[in-house]
């Protein structure tokens, strides 16, 4: 189906334009966009840019839930139950202006099954099936394991099969009361190496659940594809994320909602504390990262503890604009960006772009 929308202003995906437009869409793509009038246009907006992707979710996971036993219960349940909670969460993006989400995993691989069922819905999960981790360390609600060397060749090659990208699991939770990241980075250089190595021969780009400075160094010097959270980064860190081209998903969220309704999670006045300056260096290092052209793409981490999905990604780029990111920076952040990164063809109001946007203040559809 054709048709002919008129727009006063758009955000492109890069950039605001001021002035009225004219944009045709043939067959689900922008063909032509032209500045002027055209009274017999099908649709009028004041107001037009590309629906938004969120970088960095769970959708089997349920962001509303604020029990912590409730929230341990539901990872005993079978992966139907799952999967109905992720169809739940995928309308819940759609009502929020989302189209696209990358899933950073789970264990029972329904966002593989949530895949098939986006398409049917006109949504896009980019996938990375079950994530990696090392035997016995953090993440077995989102990752298999694998023991060293010996087998990360295998593991890689089994979820290639089916994955988008690859996501591994390089350290483990952070100690809030204290300030820092519990334990040593999960891989070796040797091993990191041979991961990324191994999904770059399958096509595939990678992402690394990641946060303290062992682990950061470990990231950067693999050439991992992304960084997702990177708490703790400093400014040497970022320096070289933007020499070797590595975006970072920063995840404001899921903390700034610990530090702002600290009572769900059983926090005291000094945690709180140790949240904020977290925080605060998570903010200067942002405005760090796009003075020296690091890529940045908003993720919210939706399903996590307190980030309910679809509302996160708004939250988090409200945060990401406190920190002094323009207005054009952060709408990129979930629109161009992310969608370059993962190589499709949405993001943008420009012509060889697919048709999907947000509508502002409709003035007349005909």
């Amino acid at each position: 189906m054709n048709r002919i929308i008129q727009a006063r202003r758009i955000f492109d995906g890069e950039k605001f334009i001021n002035a009225p437009l004219v944009i045709e869409i043939k067959d689900h793509y922008f063909s032509s966009i032209s500045t002027g009038i055209v009274p017999e246009a099908h649709e009028q907006y004041d107001f037009i840019m590309p629906a938004l992707t969120e970088s960095h979710c769970h959708l089997f996971l349920d962001g509303d839930e604020l029990d912590s036993s409730r929230r341990k219960a539901y990872l005993a349940q079978n992966a139907d139950a799952m999967l109905e909670t992720g169809k739940n969460n995928i309308l819940k993006y759609q009502k929020s202006g989302i189209s696209t989400v990358r899933d950073a995993g789970d264990a029972w691989g329904v966002n593989l099954r949530l895949r098939e069922y986006a398409k049917e819905h006109g949504f896009q999960v980019v996938c990375a099936g079950k994530a990696i981790r090392k035997q016995g360390r953090y993440g077995s609600f989102m990752a298999g394991e694998v023991s060293g060397v010996e087998d990360i060749a295998s593991s890689v090659s089994e979820i290639a099969k089916s994955a988008d990208c690859i996501k591994i699991v390089l350290s483990g939770i952070i100690d809030f009361a204290n300030a820092r990241v519990k334990g040593e980075p999960q891989f070796t250089h040797e091993e990191l190496d041979l991961l990324v190595k191994c999904a770059k021969d399958y096509g595939l780009k990678t992402f690394a659940h990641c946060s303290g400075v062992d682990g950061l160094e470990l990231a950067v010097n693999s050439g991992i594809d992304s960084i997702e959270h990177g708490f703790f980064m400093n400014e040497k860190i970022l320096e070289q994320m933007g020499t070797k081209n590595i975006a970072w998903v920063p995840t404001f969220v899921p903390v700034e909602f610990q530090a702002r309704e600290p009572q769900h999670a059983g926090w005291d006045e000094n945690t709180v504390k140790k949240l904020r300056e977290i925080l605060d260096n998570h903010s200067n290092m942002l405005k760090y990262a796009l003075r020296n052209g690091v890529r940045v793409m908003a993720g919210s981490d939706g399903g996590s503890f307190g980030v309910r999905h679809g509302h996160g990604l708004h939250e988090e780029l409200q945060l990401m604009h406190n920190t002094g990111m323009s207005e054009e920076e952060v709408l990129a952040s979930a629109c161009s960006v992310p969608q370059k990164h993962f190589g499709l063809k949405g993001g943008f109001i420009r012509p060889g772009y697919r048709a999907n946007f947000i509508s502002f203040n409709p003035l007349s559809s005909g």
